[in-house]
């Protein structure tokens, strides 16, 4: 019996090769991984004795050989198969033990240059897994560590079965479909794409298992390609994190994320209920719990910048299910943890181009909307217009109706929202509910933002009759005329982003 061991990753090696030692089987390795076993002081031979020809091209071409692949590949219950077999002198292998170059980790390195990322592109070992994962029926062919103990015990009990070696099979084509996919992208990363791709690759780890879905009665679990984001963070404190739990993370942490100052974004069902910016972050999150102060009762609060002693002293006088923040000053750690029932998040914010839906029989993917908007690319429509003091804070308002479901309408002045109307059937529905919220908080400076064209005056009726002076939207109603009209009737400045941000 034989087998070929040529490994990156030598986690657990010495075991595996002493149980193969003892169970008479010939080890055959390359390289780095000869020199390892020899320095344990276990038995092994170059597969130079094998080809007849050395490792050549700084290691590109080691078992890249029919002697080699001859070996993995024969079924032994073919006749004609044993015959070449024995007419090219060829012996076959049993096991089959290999992992790859860490072209992921490479990459992940910005110190890493591109010469040193293409020689970690592993060539031989992905084809010789493929092959001996092809051959599962004789060739038992491991790819990941963790599967040395079983396996070995497996071997010395004689209890390996079939579905054994194809579960382990399975593992080789999941791991290689996974490193190609990472290799596509690198090299697709170094082009521009003007247009969505032809095909799509996604490729995620998976973390870890979570207790169930958004209900119960469903499985779960997070996946992953990379080290950042809400997916990788880091609970701090608190119990583990459910599946809704990260949904409405990952909405806190990526809304106020988009904002540059300091901003404070609270969270109930994937809305936003409070949100803010100012210089001073205390302000920033008093001003964001005024926005709702009842749905934020349980909510998720997201943080762009590290959570200050005073800001957490605030926040432990209202219940919270979640706080997700890049940081934690040690006073603010302290007096959070302090509280029983709240989950801390460490989290670095990772800014993803694009996002995907299933929907029935399919995947929906597009952009992310992340654009950065531009007064200069609004129309201000109506005879009155705002003053040129107001305009970070309609900048804010109309970047707040990205956060806020369909159809949505924000309340804001100050860089705050005072009320928000969200995921009603109709827009006037969603006016009225943003305007009865702010109700005690409205002045001649507050904003109303509309995440998509007013496709009747009536709403406009209603801002005036709450004595909203400025109204952003996108335009590009049939009735844009009307609307018009109405808001130079009642002086009302309206400005057209000629942009909509709808999330449903």
């Amino acid at each position: 019996m034989r087998a070929l061991i040529s490994v990156y990753d030598k986690t657990g090696l010495d075991k595996i090769c002493k149980v193969l030692t003892s169970l008479n089987y010939e080890i055959f390795s390359t390289g780095g991984t000869l020199n390892h076993i020899k320095n344990l002081h276990i038995k092994a031979q170059s597969i130079s004795e094998i080809t007849e020809f050395d490792e050549i091209l700084d290691g590109r071409v080691k078992t890249l050989h029919p002697k080699i692949y001859g070996g993995i590949l024969a079924n032994i219950s073919n006749s004609k198969h044993l015959e070449e077999l024995r007419k090219y002198k060829i012996e076959p292998f049993d096991v089959i033990i290999n992992n790859l170059y860490p072209f992921e980790k490479v990459i992940e390195d910005p110190n890493s240059s591109e010469d040193e990322i293409i020689e970690n592109i592993d060539i031989g070992g992905p084809s010789m897994l493929r092959a001996a994962a092809k051959n599962f029926h004789r060739v038992s062919v491991l790819v990941d560590p963790n599967d040395y103990k079983w396996f070995a015990e497996k071997l010395i009990s004689k209890t390996l079965s079939l579905q054994d070696r194809k579960k382990l099979a399975f593992k080789v084509f999941d791991r290689t479909s996974k490193y190609d996919v990472n290799i596509s992208r690198y090299l697709n990363s170094n082009f521009d794409e003007k247009d969505i791709p032809e095909i799509l690759k996604i490729s995620q780890n998976k973390l870890f298992n979570l207790r169930y879905g958004e209900n119960p009665h469903q499985k779960s679990g997070i996946y992953s390609n990379t080290n950042e984001g809400v997916a990788n963070s880091k609970l701090l404190h608190g119990k583990a994190m459910s599946y809704l739990n990260f949904l409405d993370a990952d909405a806190a942490f990526s809304s106020a994320n988009f904002f540059s100052d300091h901003t404070v974004s609270i969270i109930k069902h994937t809305n936003a209920c409070g949100l803010s910016s100012n210089n001073d972050q205390l302000t920033a999150y008093q001003n964001a719990l005024k926005g709702d102060p009842i749905s934020a009762f349980g909510g998720i609060i997201g943080f762009n910048t590290e959570v200050q002693t005073d800001t957490a002293k605030e926040i432990s006088k209202t219940f919270y299910d979640v706080v997700i923040a890049p940081s934690y000053s040690d006073q603010a750690f302290l007096i959070l943890s302090k509280k029983k029932n709240i989950r801390l998040l460490l989290s670095k914010f990772s800014k993803e181009k694009y996002e995907y839906r299933t929907i029935n029989g399919g995947i929906l993917f597009q952009e992310k909307d992340n654009q950065i908007e531009k007064v200069s690319d609004w129309d201000f429509v109506t005879k009155s217009k705002p003053n040129i003091d107001l305009y970070d804070d309609l900048l804010f308002a109309w970047n707040a109706t990205k956060f806020v479901k369909s159809n949505a309408i924000v309340i804001a002045e100050g860089k705050s929202i005072l009320g928000i109307g969200s995921g009603q059937p109709n827009r006037i529905n969603s006016v009225n509910l943003a305007l009865s919220r702010a109700k005690q908080l409205l002045t001649e400076k507050s904003i109303l933002a509309s995440d998509a064209f007013f496709p009747f005056p009536d709403s406009i009726d209603i801002a005036y009759e709450h004595n909203i002076k400025t109204i952003l939207q996108p335009g590009g109603s049939l009735k844009d005329n009307e609307v018009i009209q109405r808001a130079n009737q009642y002086g009302i400045s309206m400005i057209f982003t000629n942009k909509r941000h709808f999330s449903h």
